[in-house]
């Protein structure tokens, strides 16, 4: 009897329900469409709704975090304009910071261009935003900078950050799978130039106070074309 590949099975597993957390997303939507506005159940519906959407966003990164494991993930870089990609992740993720009545903004030079995979960094800053949701007071910021040769991209929160004294260093990220940060790592260290790869940092906020998740990514010099690895 063949034997049975069992990771591609989940695979497929993680696929199907992915797409069925989409049909669901949309009769939801229009759901909310045909209530008012201020009707009693439409705190609940929009609840559900972020509920979903997370989930959504959990199916796949363990989907990229699957092909990421087994190398059959190819790294799809560009170069972006960080302004116009931190935009699109607010904009994505403002609905669910509003339903918790928190601030959600990002920050970075207008002008800042960087060269990664779009995906990877995408499903990276929703995981990283979705655990800042869990421990914010009143707001989470992103933002990216240059650090030498490495892009930075950094998801903070005003929360009671890290705990370093004790077991619980790594619950940022953590969630209920214990995937997130794994995640993160992977994505960061799939940035390769000739020898230099990808990180990431768990630090404290310097501005807000609580947790920050930065991830540094490679950057090509001006004489190296898009190299990645």
């Amino acid at each position: 009897m063949k034997k049975i590949d069992i990771s591609t099975i989940l695979a497929s597993a993680i696929h199907e329900s992915k797409n069925q957390v989409g049909t669901l997303l949309y009769q939801l939507q229009s759901l909310k469409d045909a209530i008012n506005n201020n009707d009693t159940h439409q705190k609940k519906i929009i609840s559900i709704e972020e509920s979903l959407k997370k989930l959504n966003d959990e199916w796949v990164e363990y989907l990229y975090l699957y092909k990421l494991a087994s190398d059959g993930y190819e790294l799809h870089v560009d170069t972006f304009l960080l302004d116009e990609f931190l935009d699109d992740q607010v904009f994505a993720l403002f609905p669910s910071a509003k339903a918790k009545n928190l601030e959600l903004e990002y920050v970075c030079d207008p002008t800042l261009t960087g060269v990664f995979d779009e995906r990877l960094m995408t499903a990276v800053v929703s995981t990283a935003v979705y655990n800042a949701l869990r421990f914010a007071k009143t707001k989470i910021r992103i933002s990216a900078t240059k650090n030498a040769d490495f892009l930075v991209i950094s998801v903070e929160d005003d929360g009671k950050g890290f705990n370093q004294s004790d077991d619980q260093q790594d619950v940022f990220l953590e969630g209920n799978t214990g995937l997130g940060l794994y995640f993160a790592e992977l994505s960061a260290t799939a940035h390769v130039i000739d020898t230099v790869k990808g990180f990431i940092k768990k630090e404290s906020s310097l501005t807000l106070g609580g947790a920050n998740l930065s991830v540094y990514l490679p950057q090509p010099s001006a004489d190296q074309s898009l190299s990645f690895k």
